[in-house]
């Protein structure tokens, strides 16, 4: 009788590069290769393929694709922040990554996180286990984040530190993969997944050939990078790096990712942009805060926090200490990425055909947002849109 072939990536909208089904594999048949436009997809060996299509059965995006997730009925929802002006400053809106991670480092447990490598250019999810590596792992990153082995790391050092639990931050589409990984390991109990509320995964490579370009032009490297910086405030962020000192705008590059022309395929049909998720709590910016709890609204960032388990409202009640927050509903949260994934951008496949055949250079005259208004007012625009949909 034959083996059974794997059918992973017949179509590249269906895979979000969660690496989960390299993770599963047995006989280390499955690699991540780059696509012209660099994103990772994988590859199945079949002359190490035997057919057990463990790979298929944590393939979590295909499988809320065609089942969606149900609405849970215990699900909570809080408005939060905290209560250190220095967190919630140097955070992306509350400060919720820094609350929730100190509970496990304080207590010698893991925490798994995106950082950004300046080496490599591209954000990688690292084992943390100290403050000062964690607070290197604030703030948001327009770049998908090159998994590779993080799960394997994961999952041995959870097998090595018996005693140890963790916590894994990362987008919906990877901690819904790490999940069904996790049970198929018996290891589950042992983890408490947050994801994010995320508008999509940037090509990690456009990103490298980028900066590349501004490297070029400056005669430098740089020194750092910030996708949202809050020094106008939460709602009016902006994106730099820096060269010997000097600040260079990377303008071009968010209109790239916000307006949809970088992202993955998959990210265009996310099931993961809804207000119930794998994970035992989602994370983000409570958008609109201002219009349902004024007095609770801060310039500086309130963080919208979605409770899903038990082990979600274990860990929010033991970081309670740490923060103040007001209970929210469905209703008052919901924002453009809790109700449907970012459109597909009629010219996407111009913008790819101009970079890869035109350059760089002509993608940053041509593709721009030219209405640069707040974040506060593409959001209240775009959820009157979607709420009108609905």
């Amino acid at each position: 009788m034959d083996k059974q072939k794997p059918r992973l990536c017949e179509n590249k909208d269906e895979c979000c590069g969660c690496t989960a089904c390299a993770t599963i594999c047995p006989k280390q048949a499955i690699t991540f290769n780059y696509d012209k436009e660099g994103f990772l997809y994988p590859r199945v060996d079949f002359t190490k393929c035997v057919g057990c299509l463990k790979c298929e059965a944590v393939c979590s995006f295909k499988k809320d694709l065609k089942t969606p997730l149900l609405e849970d009925s215990k699900t909570k929802i809080y408005a939060a922040k905290s209560r250190k002006l220095d967190i919630v400053t140097n955070s992306s809106s509350g400060g919720m990554f820094t609350v929730f991670s100190d509970v496990f480092l304080e207590r010698g447990d893991i925490v798994a996180a995106c950082q950004y490598s300046y080496e490599s250019a591209s954000v990688m999810l690292s084992i943390i286990t100290d403050k000062e590596s964690r607070d290197k792992a604030r703030g948001s990153k327009y770049i998908q984040a090159e998994l590779k082995d993080s799960f394997h790391k994961l999952i041995a050092l959870l097998r090595k530190h018996r005693e140890k639990k963790a916590l894994v931050f990362g987008t919906g589409c990877q901690i819904a993969g790490l999940d069904l990984v996790l049970k198929s390991m018996n290891l589950r109990d042992r983890v408490v997944l947050v994801d994010l509320i995320c508008h999509g995964a940037a090509s990690s490579n456009l990103w490298k050939n980028y900066i590349s370009k501004i490297e070029s032009e400056k005669g430098g490297s740089i020194s750092y990078v910030t996708f949202k910086n809050k020094r106008n405030g939460w709602e009016s962020p902006s994106g730099f790096v820096m060269i010997d000192g000097k600040e260079i705008s990377i303008k071009s590059y968010s209109d790239w990712f916000y307006m949809g022309w970088s992202l993955r395929e998959s990210c265009y049909k996310c099931p993961y942009t809804r207000i119930d998720r794998r994970s035992d709590i989602t994370i983000g910016d409570y958008w609109g805060i201002q219009n349902v709890m004024p007095e609770f609204y801060d310039r500086m960032g309130i963080s919208l926090v979605i409770v899903h388990t038990e082990s979600g409202r274990k860990l929010f009640n033991n970081a309670s200490p740490a923060i103040d927050y007001q209970l929210s509903n469905r209703r008052e949260c919901l924002q453009p990425r809790l109700i449907s994934p970012q459109l597909r951008p009629n010219d996407r496949d111009l913008f790819w055909s101009d970079m890869q055949g035109k350059g760089m250079d002509y993608c940053i005259e041509k593709y721009v947002e030219y209405d640069d208004v707040s974040i506060k007012k593409k959001i209240k625009k775009c959820l009157k849109r979607l709420l009108k949909i609905q």
